[in-house]
């Protein structure tokens, strides 16, 4: 018996030792590298794992490369985020080539979503993702100015050319009516999208807290974040994906993830541009003895008497040609605008792997802007690391520090109203010299500003999975921004006496949130998710300024005033701001077998804003998700690679009124018996019951993928918001003299989509196209009771350009008067048959050559009784188209924005014409032969007869208010347009480089519009083309990106 058993326990050994040598003599060593289909580059990172097993090998170094064992037969499957997973067969061969193509299937997306990573498929939400390779070779300040035309229903106008400003955005239509200043300093209050930077919500609007056509002092934290340290960008549009975020994303939700490390060997990466910035086509004028002999006719022909012609004498600039100081011909404009080059630099390090990665980015971007004396100038330093030892703990952290320099000259920013004035003076003045400048000169181009914003943020984020599916996650964050404003302006610039203004501020954010995520499958299909969290904000700020009104000298820029009266300011300013907002959140999510999805979302926050009977915003959402191309009648349809059906309702609460409103304010009046007495301050009435804005939103849209080639996301929503903030004014029998209410309510409702088409994708060659469209109408819903339907917001400049609030109609009409052409003679003026008097203004009658206006009441006397409802300052449609072009190592994009139906107000032309009202004036003259202008009895024109100085006080041919400034704002622009090249690997190997690709690119390149104005974006958010603004540049810029070789 034992001699059998020792027989087959020699067996068994020499069996055991058998398969280990037929084992061992099947594993093959396998060299390789995973490249990139379209760029045809090393992909590193990319895991590598073992399909019988499934344990991963290895991951690919810097280049792509990597080097594993794997028995004959055996199949390895590489697998990247963001890439189509490939599966290669062990053969024998010992070297190979894998290609990987990025995923561009919708549904496979992860997006984020109440700060979980989620797959597209399984969320009801409406939502688009932007890769960071999209925003990058066009260097530009502020990011948001690249996402432009990029996203249906995000609509951005980039609608000043400051450096370091923002331009208007809106998702989904209007959500305010507050509307500060007047005539062409009117701006809509901001209704920004909360912005969310790697986990921790930001606020864009805090350089406009003093008012949007401001802007200052401060810098937005979007003109601190460099393009280049972006992987992507996440819009979330409808209730269902906001909800989460509460109060804060009413207005649509941003989220920014900046880049992670992602190579076994570090990599360093080099990143530069220079660019130029060129002004755009300015106002034409005439210059020197031109502008003498046309004031000079205008006054001769359109004279009432003989004092107008001897006046002619009297006035030095039109008579005395031979006098030096008035005989030049100075172009103003080119004393105020530039053209510009700058510069950008970024240099990024990062390594790692799966269980630790690191990153670092060092940037500087600096431009000078295209109006002299103005510019911004960015440094940055961002680092983070991530650390996973297991599949259960997750540890990440970041530090971000980051300063910002602007200088805005004299104006401030998105207006620049000394530039405009000064550059329309009159030709014949001597240029600025050392000897000579006026004083309005000085001050535009040697007023010193220095606005700077220091940033520093940090954050840490652990994550920990106690049993599969059961995760606790912590976030803790710190936001610190000091802000300084420096301004000083010269004597010669101030009456002989310096003036200095200092401002000094700080805000602070401390940020929490913990969260439970408990995620489960039963049954193999039923999935269940679910995710709860609270968050807690301290938020603070505070600031105080300096004004030192008569400084001794202009070398001396210090504390030192004139006199008591003279040096005044200090103390606490008004955005003092000290605010505990608390929230929790909750969220479930079930799917079965990712066909059919269901989701219910909750919201509670609670904020010191709030009314006393309305401490808490209530933030309910719920989604539905039908992907129906999983049913069995249509799995082995192939043809149709995804398709899906999504139905959602949610509503965002926004606490809209402050402590003010709510509890009303008290002053110091005087004293009593000494002592200080506290007062009632009368001008508003506290309102404890005031309720805080509520957005409702219904969604419903769906996504549509064929050929793969051809992808369709198209969405249409109702979006109703109620108990918008309004102030409704008193009678004087209360004792107050307004009520901050909440009877306002507007509705927008339109229809968003997006069309992509992949034509050709192969080794050598690619082309595809992409188009996306959104129209967006908005309606005035309700009023307060007592203005009966309408009501009206006078505009009390004297450009007389009203609002008016109808309900039932577009939310802002403007309320103007109506122009119906030009009398071609005096006998087309009509008389009243009872008076037997023409139709008149002021007590002056119309004549041949005067605009018609519409005399809407009827008695023959144009007067403040003669306004109408017309036009809409809010575009009807918005969108953008791409083009896309690949041939071997060359490459060719193309972006452009369009907008149509929209109503612009040309004040920039009525200020033109305007310059001829007064001949007499030391102002330019402009050329006025491109225009449709009446000049003799029966000319049938456009434009009234500008030369009649005598009348046009009276008259007022030119006027603002009239309709004949209204014109259509649709408008086509080639936003980007990017060539490139990738130079091969083999040639660049050799000078120490992994990568080196080079570029050409233009922003703001070119404009398709009927629009007789300079430029139909360069408007107000209220649809007001102004002659002050910042004009937007052109860009043209040359840039590198090379990878250097670190690694073997």
């Amino acid at each position: 018996m034992k001699k059998y058993i020792r027989f087959y326990a020699w067996l068994v050994m020499c069996l055991i030792w058998s398969a280990q040598a037929y084992s061992q003599e099947k594993n093959i060593i396998i060299n390789g590298t995973v490249i990139d289909k379209e760029t045809r580059t090393g992909v590193p990172g990319v895991s590598i794992i073992l399909e019988s097993t499934n344990k991963g090998l290895t991951q690919t170094n810097g280049k792509g490369q990597f080097s594993v064992s794997a028995p004959v037969g055996g199949t390895l499957i590489f697998k990247f985020l963001g890439y189509n997973t490939q599966k290669v067969k062990v053969t024998g061969q010992t070297s190979i080539t894998v290609t990987i193509s990025e995923d561009r299937k919708e549904l496979d997306q992860v997006i984020i979503v109440a700060y979980q990573k989620r797959s597209k498929e399984t969320t009801t939400g409406s939502s688009a993702l932007i890769q960071g390779k999209e925003v990058q070779d066009a260097p530009t300040p502020n990011i948001e100015t690249l996402l432009q035309g990029k996203v249906p229903g995000l609509n951005i106008q980039n609608n000043t050319g400051a450096p370091g400003f923002r331009g208007s955005v809106q998702v989904r239509g209007l959500s305010t009516l507050s509307i500060s200043g007047s005539g062409n300093e009117s701006f809509l209050q901001p209704t920004s999208p909360l912005y969310i930077i790697d986990g921790v919500p930001l606020d864009a609007d805090k350089a406009a807290e003093f008012g949007f056509q401001s802007q200052g002092p401060g810098i937005s934290p979007l003109s601190l974040i460099p393009q280049e340290d972006i992987e992507s960008i996440q819009i979330l549009k409808d209730a269902q994906a906001t909800s989460m975020y509460g109060s804060r994303g009413a207005y649509g939700v941003i989220i920014i993830t900046t880049k992670r490390g992602n190579s076994k060997v570090p990599r360093i990466r080099y990143v530069t541009n220079f660019f130029a910035k060129t002004p755009p086509k300015l106002r034409e004028t005439l210059g020197g003895n031109a502008e003498r002999q046309l004031k000079i006719q205008q006054i001769i022909l359109n004279a009432q008497s003989i004092d107008d012609i001897r006046r002619i004498g009297e006035t030095s600039f039109l008579s005395d040609s031979l006098n030096a100081y008035w005989n030049n011909s100075t172009d103003w404009q080119d004393v105020f605008y530039q053209t510009t080059y700058n510069q950008s630099h970024n240099l990024a390090m990062d390594g790692g792997d799966q269980k630790f990665n690191y990153k670092a980015n060092l940037g500087y971007y600096s431009e000078k802007g295209v109006i002299k004396n103005t510019g911004y100038d960015r440094y940055n330093l961002n680092m983070n690391m991530e650390f996973k030892p297991s599949e259960k703990f997750r540890f990440f952290g970041s530090i971000f520090g980051s300063v910002g320099k602007q200088n805005k000259g004299n104006g401030v920013g998105l207006l620049q109203s000394g530039v405009a004035a000064n550059g329309q003076a009159s030709t014949l003045l001597p240029p600025p010299s050392f000897y000579q400048a006026s004083g309005g000169v000085l001050s535009a181009l040697q007023t010193y500003n220095d606005n700077n914003s220091r940033n520093l943020r940090a954050n840490i984020e652990g994550r920990y999975e106690f049993i599969p599916g059961l995760a606790a996650s912590s976030t803790l964050s710190y936001d610190y921004t000091s802000d300084t404003e420096s301004t000083f302006t010269p004597a010669a610039a101030n009456g002989q006496f310096a003036r200095l203004n200092d401002y000094v501020g700080r805000t602070f954010q401390l940020y929490n949130r913990n969260g439970i995520t408990y995620a489960k499958t039963f049954g193999e299909k039923h999935n269940l998710f679910v995710n709860t969290f609270n968050e807690i904000y301290k938020q603070g700020a505070q600031a105080g300024i300096t004004a030192q009104q008569r400084i001794p000298n202009d070398q001396l820029q210090g504390p030192v005033g004139y006199d008591a009266y003279y040096s005044r300011g200090g103390g606490v300013l008004s955005n003092y701001r000290n605010a505990t907002i608390a929230s929790f959140a909750g969220s479930v999510s079930y799917d079965f077998d990712k066909k059919y999805v269901a989701e219910f979302s909750y919201r509670l926050d609670g904020t010191s804003s709030s009314g006393l009977e309305n401490p808490y915003s209530k933030n309910p959402s719920v989604g539905l998700r039908w992907n129906f191309n999983k049913e069995n009648w249509l799995a082995d349809k192939k043809w149709l690679d995804y398709g899906s059906l999504r139905l959602t309702w949610g509503q965002n609460i926004v606490p809209t009124g402050n402590l003010q409103s709510i509890y009303g304010i008290y002053n110091l009046n005087g004293n009593f018996n000494n002592s200080p007495t506290i007062g009632i301050n009368y001008d508003m009435i506290p309102n404890p019951a005031l309720k805080p804005t509520t957005t409702t939103q219904y969604n419903f849209g769906f996504d549509l993928g064929f050929f793969n080639k051809v992808t369709i996301a198209f969405d249409t929503y109702f979006k109703k918001v109620d108990n918008l903030l309004f102030d409704r004014f008193l009678a004087n029998t209360t004792g107050f003299n307004k009520l901050a209410s909440n009877d306002l309510g507007i509705a927008n409702y339109g229809t968003e989509l997006m069309i992509s088409y992949k034509v050709i994708n192969n080794k050598d060659f690619g082309l595809d196209f992409s188009v996306n469209g959104a129209i967006n109408r908005d309606i005035l819903l309700k009023l307060p009771a007592e203005y009966n339907g309408q009501y009206i917001r006078f505009d009390g400049s004297s450009y007389l350009q009203h609002n008016v609030f109808r309900v039932g109609r577009n939310t802002l009409s403007n309320y103007l008067r109506i122009n119906q052409g030009v009398y071609q003679t005096d006998a087309d003026v009509p008389v009243d048959p009872v008076t037997g008097k023409r139709y008149q203004s002021n007590g002056v009658f119309f004549l041949g050559g005067d605009p018609i206006m519409k005399d809407v009441n009827g008695d023959y006397i144009l007067d403040g009784r003669d306004y109408e409802v017309t036009g809409n300052s809010q575009p009807l449609v918005t969108g953008g188209i791409s083009a896309n072009l690949r041939y071997k190592n060359w490459g060719l994009n193309v972006y452009a924005t369009y907008t149509a139906d929209r109503t612009i107000l040309n004040n920039a032309l009525a200020d033109r014409i305007a310059i001829m009202r007064n001949p007499y004036a030391l102002s330019a003259v402009v050329p006025l032969n491109d225009l449709n202008i009446w000049t003799k009895p029966g000319d049938v024109a456009k434009y009234p007869y500008p030369y009649d100085y005598k009348r046009f006080d009276q008259i007022q041919p030119l006027r603002a208010d009239q309709t004949l400034w209204a014109e259509s704002g649709s408008y086509l622009k080639i936003n980007n347009v990017i060539l490139s090249y990738m130079f091969p690997k083999k040639l660049i190997r050799k000078i120490g480089l992994n990568n080196l690709r080079i570029y050409a690119s233009t922003d703001n390149l070119i404009t398709f519009s009927s629009y007789s104005g300079p430029n139909p974006e360069n408007v107000t958010p209220l649809g007001r083309d102004i002659s002050t603004g910042y004009p937007l540049p052109r860009t043209y810029n040359i840039g590198l990106n090379l990878e250097l070789i670190t690694g073997n």
